[in-house]
């Protein structure tokens, strides 16, 4: 931020000090206000954007005025930074000030280098605290749970309760459906949310390695005759949540020691005979069937019931498709702010087809597909995308098949050409939107009722397709 946009309120009852300490401050570029007493700084508190405010604490006989501005400040707007000063300071009046929320204290008289170095510290300390909440914000939107459809509103109201317990959480669900998001949901809203989260990736882990990972090893060292500790994800996790992604490519002699390890909370690091002690919450995920794994020996069976103390499952996106324009609308929310880029609009058409297209890569493909689309036309104003601008994989296009059918259909006459096209057509948008009359009437621009009267013409029992 530029000097002079930034305002800075000097409040004390002698305005020869007031005055020294703007010209001070507009000598180093910053734009000074001032004021002489309490209720003219509530005023401009209220009704300038102050940045900074330096204000006295004994004023016009008050010896609390200054912490009270302070008080005031606070409620009004905790992200300004304020510095005390005062001619009668002790170190208990510093005290209570930094208690109250001050930044710093300052005794005068002082020094005008003394002052501005004070002032720029307190500034960055304000920048930091906006960068962090920009963060978190930015962190809190990713991290949001997007969808009203019934089946994701029954999903939201079991992690409300899970979130509130220790209980270790199994969760299952296909690839992209956001088996982690979910993980670190129910870790932040827990008691646990100020410790680590930490991330074993079960499937990345090398089977050599994988104890000490998680584990930690000690390490000797022979020039020094003495050992070295090295933590693993179990220490780092501590008083957090350890998430086990993709539980059954552990290996399964890993899996045993898990076992234990989770009924213990407890542990030995590789190499050393001494036994640690954790407080660590256990997340689990996969996206294979686990009673299965269990059978074919891919997962202990030990394992699966300590770990699926409350098991969850995540649905395919397809299978709730009312939340796909919920988190459509989401996507282009957090890259507008990262990218600066404009908001894509989508024709009645375009979203119908995305919310009816089956997602094989769930959350994420859909994701993937608006941060594609962003890309390629994020630049261009006004533009509405039309399902000519949707990805090829999206659209179902064929050029082969369409090739055959196009072949087949110039050896028959104009008429039975246009009945085999229109047929074809139809069972096809019907097969996309599920039978839905009023959704295929919308896509292919037909009234319902005619739409009926042709499927009625063309043989085409709709009953097939829900």
């Amino acid at each position: 931020m530029l000097k002079n946009k930034i305002s800075i309120l000097v409040v004390d009852d002698e305005i020869d000090i007031c005055e020294m300490v703007a010209e001070t401050l507009r000598d180093e570029n910053y734009n000074a206000l001032i004021a002489t007493n309490y209720e003219t700084a509530v005023d401009k508190l209220t009704n300038e954007n102050i940045t900074l405010l330096i204000t006295d604490i004994w004023m016009n006989n008050d010896t609390t005025a200054g912490l009270k501005l302070l008080t005031f400040s606070q409620n009004n707007n905790p992200l300004i930074p304020v510095i005390m000063m005062s001619g009668h300071g002790n170190i208990e009046t510093a005290v209570k000030a930094a208690k109250n929320g001050a930044y710093d204290f300052i005794e005068k008289p002082f020094k005008a280098e003394r002052l501005i170095l004070l002032v720029e510290k307190a500034l960055q300390d304000r920048n930091l605290k906006l960068k962090v909440l920009d963060f978190e914000l930015k962190e809190s939107e990713r991290m949001a749970l997007i969808g009203s459809s019934t089946i994701f509103k029954n999903i939201k109201q079991k992690l409300n309760k899970i979130a509130l317990t220790n209980s270790r959480a199994l969760i299952t669900g296909p690839s992209g459906s956001g088996k982690e998001l979910i993980a670190r949901w129910i870790h932040k809203k827990s008691n646990r949310g100020s410790f680590p989260f930490i991330v074993a990736s079960c499937a990345t882990l090398s089977p050599e390695r994988v104890e000490q990972v998680l584990f930690g090893w000690n390490e000797l060292n022979s020039e020094r005759k003495n050992s070295q500790s090295n933590i693993g994800l179990f220490e780092q996790a501590n008083y957090g949540t350890l998430f086990f992604d993709e539980i059954c490519d552990l290996p399964l002699q890993t899996q045993g020691k898990l076992v234990q390890a989770i009924q213990d909370q407890s542990f030995y690091k590789i190499g050393s005979n001494k036994k640690i002690n954790v407080d660590v919450r256990i997340i689990s995920a996969s996206n294979k069937d686990l009673l299965a794994s269990i059978q074919k020996g891919l997962l202990r069976e030990d394992l699966f019931y300590r770990l699926s103390v409350v098991p969850i499952e995540v649905p395919p996106l397809h299978t709730r498709g009312e939340d796909i324009i919920d988190l459509l609308n989401h996507f282009l929310n957090v890259l507008r702010k990262d990218f600066g880029s404009n908001i894509l609009k989508f024709s009645s058409e375009t979203l119908v087809i995305l919310e009816n297209y089956e997602w094989p890569g769930n959350v994420r493909q859909l994701k993937n597909t608006i941060e594609w689309l962003n890309i390629m036309y994020g630049n261009q104003k006004n533009l509405i995308i039309l399902p000519s601008h949707l990805p090829p994989e999206i659209l179902g296009y064929n050029k082969k098949e369409t090739r055959n059918d196009i072949t087949n259909q110039f050896s028959l006459s104009l008429k039975d050409a246009r009945k085999a096209f229109e047929e074809n057509y139809l069972k096809e948008q019907l097969k996309r939107f599920k039978g839905s009359i009023a959704k295929t009437s919308t896509f292919i621009g037909m009234d319902r009722s005619a739409l009926h009267r042709k499927l009625k013409e063309l043989n085409i029992n709709i009953d097939k397709y829900d």
